[in-house]
């Protein structure tokens, strides 16, 4: 059997299946759906190779000397900061040059580190890093969004590293987030993603974690098994609003999350992405809800969420939520 359920920010419809749901062993051992390149050059994200990335943006020093984080611009951009829009008619067709910008987060000194293997405070290191980043780059009036996202392991260098991507347009995912948010505020004239916290702290049944400050639980209609959600209990739109206190709680949060999967699931690949409202002010969103969504790439069915628009997840979310509670517990 199976369970139609719709995600009610977007309305988009997931099967979930219940009669014989997939388990953690389920996905193991787990194969890579690619060649992960690990070349036998010396990694430009290393201490000692400063020269080989292109001039440093931002840096948080580590003792007297040496560095616990850098940001340095991607050499391979999706986006670049230089020129003007050029918007033109192709036909019936709209382009655009590509203006915005694209950095990398060198998230530690060491090559061989991991969200599951970090200290809290490294981590809360990484998202002032962040924070940094995006208030300095939304004093650029072109860029409407930012993005942060990481992969793990990472496809072309596995030193951990994550992205930061401003963008002169608003991507399709988060217009969706965003009219659900305004459909549901002006019939309800509440948020719904706080009114989702409320929800999931009253079951109880998808939690993961709670802190005093943020709900890491599995959505009601997840996409993917084991997906994740960390949602700020409080309402606020925009992440780089994030207060020292909370930078502190939410690092912990995540390193729990991932202490868990990798005990979990042998430290499965992941990709994790920062939701945030549009920044400038005719876009900008009060009524929208900052949050991390986590998707572990495991159990994918591509084709068939291609050729329908259906996800579908073999494993329900509220088992994937028990497991991920049990395994801290070690049961």
């Amino acid at each position: 059997m199976a369970e139609l359920r719709r995600e009610p920010i977007t309305r988009m419809w997931v099967v979930v299946t219940t009669d014989h749901p997939k388990s953690p062993s389920d996905y193991l051992p787990f194969k890579p759906p690619y060649k992960v390149f690990d070349a036998k050059e010396p990694c430009p994200f290393c201490p000692g190779n400063e020269a080989m990335t292109p001039k440093e943006l931002y840096a948080i020093p580590k003792g007297k000397e040496g560095w616990a984080v850098r940001v340095v611009p991607n050499k391979f951009p999706f986006f670049h900061i230089e020129g003007d829009f050029d918007r033109r008619p192709e036909g019936m067709y709209d382009v655009m040059e590509a203006i915005g910008a694209h950095e990398i987060i060198i998230e530690s000194p060491d090559h061989h580190q991991s969200l599951a293997g970090m200290d809290p405070d490294q981590i809360g290191k990484i998202l002032l890093s962040y924070r940094e980043r995006i208030l300095d780059l939304k004093k650029d009036l072109r860029f409407m969004q930012f993005l942060v996202l990481k992969n793990y392991p990472g496809i072309f260098n596995q030193h951990p590293h994550s992205h930061l991507v401003a963008m002169p347009v608003i991507p399709r995912r988060i217009d969706e987030e965003i009219w659900g948010v305004m459909d549901y505020y002006q019939r309800k004239e509440r948020c719904i993603f706080c009114d989702m916290v409320k929800q999931e702290l009253s079951d109880k049944k998808r939690i993961v974690l709670e802190t005093i400050h943020f709900l890491v639980f599995s959505p009601f209609a997840s996409r993917y098994p084991f997906e994740i959600w960390i949602v700020p209990k409080l309402h606020s739109p925009d992440f780089y609003l994030i207060n020292e206190e909370e930078i502190g709680d939410l690092s912990f949060a995540i390193q729990s999350l991932f202490v868990r999967f990798y005990k979990l699931l042998s430290n499965p690949p992941y990709s994790l992405a920062f939701h945030t409202s549009p920044v400038q002010a005719r876009f900008h969103r009060p009524e929208y809800h900052w949050h991390i969504e986590v998707r572990l790439r495991i159990g994918l069915r591509e084709g068939f969420e291609w050729g329908t628009g259906f996800f579908v997840n073999p494993t329900p979310p509220e088992e994937a939520a028990r497991y991920l509670r049990e395994v801290e517990k070690g049961e």
